[in-house]
């Protein structure tokens, strides 16, 4: 069966599955940031062979560079401030409003 043709469930089933998946990516983007900033403290790129946590990010994880440059920043900016992973967990606020509010922190 292919996993990703999904016309065989009702709608309340894709409705409920739709709002998990998102809940679940938000939990999963706050533990990927909170992540990369234990990385980018403790220098783990570099044992990697990689200069930079944005090269490890872009060739290890496969990010694109515009997607390895928000999250680092937003990372960042979550180490001094914790309470942006749990907003981002919760869907509060979003890594482009992160990066807008950052000049007010």
């Amino acid at each position: 069966m292919n996993t990703y043709a999904l016309s065989h469930l009702a709608d309340q089933v894709l409705l409920r599955d739709l709002a998990a998946l998102g809940a679940k990516d938000r939990t999963t983007t706050a533990a990927l940031l909170a992540h990369l900033a234990e990385v980018e403290e403790r220098r783990l790129y570099l044992p990697a062979a990689h200069p930079s946590l944005h090269s490890y990010c872009v060739h290890v994880l496969h990010l694109s560079e515009q997607a390895a440059y928000k999250r680092i920043r937003v990372a960042r900016l979550a180490r001094q401030f914790p309470v942006i992973f749990t907003a981002v967990a919760e869907g509060r606020v979003h890594l482009r409003g992160v990066i807008l509010l950052a000049p007010h922190l």
